[in-house]
């Protein structure tokens, strides 16, 4: 599954944000690409992590969740 990260910085402070697609990813990147004090804006697509896969492969490790 893939998810699209919005990273920035503001104020000198790291930022970010998850999007399930690109297109809302790309308009809150230019969104805060209009805020002030933001030095740099990135989108970036990234292989999230399934948890049900992970359940599977780790089964002690989720205590009934």
């Amino acid at each position: 599954m893939v998810e699209y990260c919005v990273y920035w910085l503001e104020n000198g402070e790291p930022m970010h944000e998850v999007f399930s697609n690109l297109a809302a990813a790309e308009m809150y990147s230019c969104a805060i690409r209009g805020k002030e004090n933001v030095e740099w804006v990135e989108v970036s697509e990234e292989e999230a992590i399934d948890l049900d896969e992970l359940k599977d492969m780790f089964p002690d490790d989720f205590c009934g969740v």
